[in-house]
């Protein structure tokens, strides 16, 4: 059995300051060709894969924000193969090493979900949909964790989720913030108001919009990566799905570790009864 490879310093503090962390390599590569073909099983069934390469010259190119795919109606997120990734001993070493450990709760997020998006712009150009999946809790503590790992390469351009890098240290001030509450706190600072506006100053994938909040410096980051790359996110920060304007589909898996123990608080914060 392969080692479980250990989160460096660097990664560590990295994660502390911007609240994302890529860490290459750290699924295991049969496991990632197993959930592979178990996808493209599924796409060969539509016609968009055959032959051990993508067919996509009869289908009408989407423009977006439209993807192309619905995964879970195309290619369903009950795949084992899928689920076992998110299983690995380093996934979960890793995720346990940046949260300070589990359980995790299974109710609200049971299993990963696919990301598949078509070819859908060109140029790429940066979304505006920007939004956060949790509440800032009153105590303080990070809602968890998202991973987002990949079973196709995804370069630049290529649709990978784009993420505000250090936006998690915002709005960390001792009281609850519902999701919308959050974002329009956020628009009231030149920065976001510019990003959700799709005014930020940008020349391409390349060259993203950076900034800075109180003590917080800012960064746009795109995910980007090899088949078994991941990143792991703090889920306070603010993301927001991004179009492909490469010649390829994005093929992604995303899943969200939330420890049970801050349960009750996040159902607070929410307004859950």
């Amino acid at each position: 059995m392969p080692q479980t490879p250990q989160l460096s310093d660097a990664q560590l503090a990295q994660f502390q300051s911007q609240g994302v962390v890529k860490i290459d390599g750290l699924l295991c590569p049969q496991g990632v060709a197993d959930a592979r073909h178990a996808v493209l099983r599924r796409l060969e069934a539509l016609g968009l894969w055959g032959d051990g390469k993508w067919r996509l010259d009869h289908v009408e190119r989407p423009r977006w924000p439209a993807t192309g795919l619905k995964p879970a109606r195309d290619i369903g997120h009950r795949h084992p193969e899928v689920e076992a990734l998110i299983d690995e001993p380093a996934v979960r070493a890793a995720v346990e090493r940046l949260s300070g450990g589990g359980p995790f709760d299974h109710k609200v997020y049971p299993r990963p979900q696919i990301l598949a998006s078509l070819p859908n712009a060109q140029p790429w150009t940066l979304p505006t949909g920007w939004d956060v999946d949790a509440p800032r809790l009153a105590s303080g503590n990070s809602p968890g964790l998202q991973l987002f790992a990949f079973l196709e390469c995804t370069e630049p351009g290529g649709g990978g989720t784009v993420v505000v890098a250090g936006s998690h240290r915002l709005l960390n001030c001792g009281r609850h913030f519902k999701v919308k509450e959050i974002n329009a706190a956020l628009r009231a600072q030149p920065f976001f108001h510019q990003l959700f506006e799709g005014h930020s100053n940008l020349a391409g994938p390349t060259e993203l919009p950076a900034g800075r909040v109180d003590d917080a410096p800012l960064k746009v980051v795109e995910l980007t990566g090899q088949p078994g790359d991941v990143w792991l996110m703090d889920l306070r920060v603010l993301h927001a799905a991004a179009p492909n304007g490469s010649e390829t589909p994005r093929l992604m898996i995303t899943h969200r570790f939330i420890q049970t123990a801050l349960m009750g608080e996040i159902g607070e914060a929410f307004g859950w009864s």
